[in-house]
């Protein structure tokens, strides 16, 4: 699977592009700026658990804890 991230700052317009993609036999769903957000830290988050291992010290540190 693909997907296609379009920033629009109007609600008819996403309307429009949702209604196209359907039309074409695609699926869409319009994202909040909080889905969105959320699925870019997802992204980091996976990122991070291909790195090397980590301290709960070095951890800490970061954390200024």
């Amino acid at each position: 699977m693909k997907a296609v991230l379009i920033n629009v700052e109007n609600k008819s317009d996403i309307s429009f592009l949702v209604s196209l993609a359907k039309k074409l036999g695609m699926s869409a769903k319009p994202l909040s700026s909080a889905d969105v957000e959320d699925w870019q830290f997802a992204k980091r988050i996976d990122a991070g658990m291909k790195s090397k291992n980590v301290s709960r010290s070095e951890v800490m540190k970061a954390l200024g804890k």
